[in-house]
This record gives structure tokens, sequence and C-alpha cells, in this order.
């Protein structure tokens, strides 16, 4: 009995001590009146927008062998490559052959990228095929674009694969 006494004034004791501790500490919070915001541009000084709408979505999609190829973007435009989407076969007789799609973008009067991606197998077990697949959301920003093959260990008998490449043109700055 006196331990269910002790108890119950500890658990009342911690209880008020935290009551007393809460009003204590609380303090009422008023946000900052300001005044209202204009804004007065005009059509010889706009507000800066990018619109990237129907009008402006760029897309294609090309057949790679073991020949690199550009891609044509249009003049006073740069690309945005938004997302990629590769698959395809790649097979060597000599060995085990690690396949890359190389995307080679360099801006005009700035630097240059190379972007290495690799497709990997395909959940889907074809005896006799090696076919691979990636496809993922990217940012690859070009006023000019070529698209290579690449691979790593045997050189390979089959390369053949199906890129999309998808964005929307944004004019140069």
């Amino acid at each position: 009995m006196k331990r269910i006494g002790r108890i119950s004034i500890l658990t009342l004791s911690i209880v008020g001590l935290s009551l007393i501790l809460g009003i204590a500490t609380s303090h009422t919070v008023r946000a900052a009146v300001s005044a209202l915001v204009t804004v007065s541009n005009t059509s010889t000084n706009p507000v800066p927008v990018e619109s990237v709408d129907a009008k402006n979505a760029f897309q294609t999609d090309f057949n790679l062998g073991l020949s690199p190829q550009a891609i044509a973007i249009p003049s006073g435009q740069r690309l945005v490559v938004d997302y990629v989407s590769i698959s395809g076969i790649a097979d060597s007789l000599s060995g085990a052959i690690q396949p890359s799609i190389v995307l080679q973008s360099s801006l005009n009067g700035g630097g240059s990228a190379s972007y290495y991606l690799q497709p990997g197998p395909t959940s889907v077990n074809i005896p006799g095929a090696n076919q691979l697949y990636f496809a993922q959301p990217v940012k690859v920003y070009a006023d000019s674009l070529t698209v290579s093959p690449a691979y790593a260990g045997f050189a390979p008998f089959t390369y053949t694969f199906n890129v999309a490449l998808s964005g929307h043109l944004v004019a140069v700055p």
C-alpha cells in the first residue's frame, strides 16, 4: 500500500511540474504585419520566365550500332534531356562484355561532359539472347549532343541498341 502511495505522489509531482513548466515557457507569437508587395514589370522589363510546354518538347528515337549518332538541335536552342531509355543487345564471341551508351554534350562557349549509361540485363532470361535495358530520368544540357557506343571487356560481335531521348528546348541565353 505504501508503494502505491509513493508511486501516485511521484506521478502527480511529475504531472504538476510538467504543467507548471509548460505554462511558464509558453509564448504567444504574433506575425509582423508588412506592406503589400506590388510587382510593376512592363513589356520592356518583363518578369523572366521559362516556358516548358508542348511547343518546347523534344524527343528522338534511333538505333545505335558501333558508330556515333549526332543529335540535331535547332540553332539558338539548348536541349535539356530529361529522360533516357535504352534497350538492345550486346554480345561477344570472345567473352564477357559490358556495353555503355555515352551522351557527349557541349555548351557553346562553355564546358563539355560525357555521361556514361550502362544498360543491364532484363528480368526475363531468354536463352541465347543477352537483352539489356536502361530507363531513367536524367538532366543533360547540350547545345550539341552526340550519342556514342562504348564497351568494356571483349570486342562485340553484336552491338545494337534502340535509344530514346526526351526533354525540351530552351532559348540559348
